[in-house]
């Protein structure tokens, strides 16, 4: 059964209806002329169509009349497998929604006054029941779609299924469980008809949606690369916000490779642009429209270098933080290289950073150099500055020989206090040390001897000794 013509639209019924009522008035008409009619209040009534579905709604519309003109204002009163009631408009029509619970005939009765009451009879039959499962699809990519036909709440085995619209035009045959799984590539989008018919049942339909492609959307970790320099790539998919997994991405132009998206939507390509230009990295998957981002292939790139702090203590070990950058990227796995004042090297990390213990032979100038293949290389100087030196001071200056005295010692550097500095006293019988405190200051219990020096020397790391005597 071919049924890719079938249509249970408005539009058809309502040109199968004035059809049909031209023809039963015209019939009508010939009858009372040939059989000489002269009740001019016999009323007659029609419903169109004439059979309704168990279980489902349906619309009929309702139409009555005598002779050859309509009769409006007619009440209407359906009794049996379907209730319902009405009035005919002043065309003599009335559309109703019937909603059959079972088989059998619907009374439909029609009256007016100054008529003879008019009836005619429905027929409430099983209704197709159609389901789509998915109800919609994408416009240009093959899918399956499995339709279920039942009827009275069970498969319908044998019906015949009919899909038209956005392009298709396809037939089957429902199995035993009542469903045939079709697959479906529909050229156009919009909506797309499934018609079932099968003796014994009334007409069912339902409608599924033939999409437009959504389009897939790519980013990129790096705007740029160098040429001749191997990088690690992340491209991520996406398609309208959400995470798109296995669409293929393909580089073209100047540098090649390809990956599929994980679960995440996400691909790392490991790659070397060949020449300086654009890279194209374009992903598809089945049922997106494609889409691509441009990633920038340039020439060897400019090295930047930082160092914190920029100067030294000659002789004292100072950690330094060398932080390397191109434009404004970081740039890990760069080599600095220090020569001049101090030696040392090492290598950046991730976040284009290395720390170095600088430790200076003498004042001067140190020179930071920092090189990687692919890029330029650059440089910055550190100031190894001279050890400032320490001055130190006693109160009391002069103590009393076989007397244990108190003396406190204050230590200085350019007019400030330098707490940690250690304070060691020896000579005139005594030998006494003692740490300074955050005002600089130590304090000693003496007890010098009757001949000899005493000498006071305070010493810290990064500092000229400062050295002192104490008169006795």
């Amino acid at each position: 059964m071919d049924i890719r013509g079938y249509d249970d639209g408005r539009k058809t019924n309502v040109i199968i209806l004035i059809v049909l009522v031209g023809g039963i008035f015209a019939g009508f008409g010939l009858d009372r002329s040939i059989s000489g009619w002269t009740d001019t209040s016999r009323m007659y009534i029609i419903g169109i169509p004439g059979n309704v579905g168990v279980g489902q709604v349906s619309k009929v519309t309702f139409i009555t009349f005598d002779n050859n003109e309509a009769i409006g204002n007619a009440n209407i009163t359906l009794d049996g497998a379907a209730s319902g009631r009405g009035t005919t408009d002043t065309n003599g029509r009335l559309e109703l929604s019937i909603n059959a619970t079972t088989n059998g005939s619907i009374n439909v009765t029609a009256e007016k006054t100054g008529y003879k009451n008019a009836t005619s009879i429905l027929m409430a039959t099983p209704g197709l029941i159609i389901s789509a499962t998915p109800s919609s699809i994408t416009s240009g990519t093959a899918s399956f779609v499995t339709f279920s036909v039942s009827g009275l709440g069970k498969p319908v085995e044998g019906a015949a299924l009919g899909l038209s619209g956005a392009g298709i035009s396809i037939d089957g045959v429902t199995n035993s469980n009542g469903q045939i799984i079709l697959q479906l590539n529909p050229p156009n989008t919009g909506a797309i008809t499934a018609a079932a018919k099968k003796t014994g049942y009334s007409d069912g339909s339902t409608t599924i949606t033939s999409a437009s492609q959504q389009t897939l959307s790519v980013s990129s970790s790096h705007s740029s690369v160098t040429v001749n320099f191997p990088v690690f790539v992340t491209l991520t998919v996406t398609a309208g916000g959400s995470a798109v997994n296995d669409a293929v991405i393909t580089l073209s132009g100047a540098a090649s490779g390809s990956a599929i998206t994980n679960q995440d939507g996400k691909a790392i390509l490991s790659f070397t642009s060949a020449s300086t230009g654009t890279i194209t990295a374009s992903a598809s998957k089945p049922g997106y429209a494609g889409g691509s981002v441009a990633i920038t292939s340039a020439g060897t790139q400019s090295l930047s270098l930082a160092s914190s702090p920029s100067s030294v203590t000659a002789g004292v070990p100072t950690y330094v933080t060398f932080t390397v950058t191109s434009g404004s990227n970081v740039v890990s796995e760069s080599t600095v290289t220090l020569t001049g004042a101090a030696s040392g090297n090492g290598v950046t990390n991730q976040n284009g950073q290395v720390i170095l213990q600088v430790n200076s032979t003498g004042t001067g100038t140190i020179t930071a150099s920092a090189t990687k293949n692919g890029f330029s290389g650059t440089s910055t100087t550190l100031t190894a500055v001279g050890q400032p030196t320490l001055g130190v001071s006693a109160s009391p200056s002069n103590i009393t020989n076989g007397v244990a005295s108190y003396v406190t010692f204050t230590v200085t550097s350019g007019g400030s206090a330098v707490s940690g500095a250690t304070v060691s006293v020896s000579g005139g019988g005594i030998t006494a040390d003692a740490i300074t405190n955050s005002q600089g200051q130590a304090t000693l219990q003496l007890n010098a001897a009757a001949s000899g020096t005493i000498s006071v020397t305070a010493r810290k790391t990064g500092y000229i000794d400062g050295i002192t005597t104490l008169a006795h």
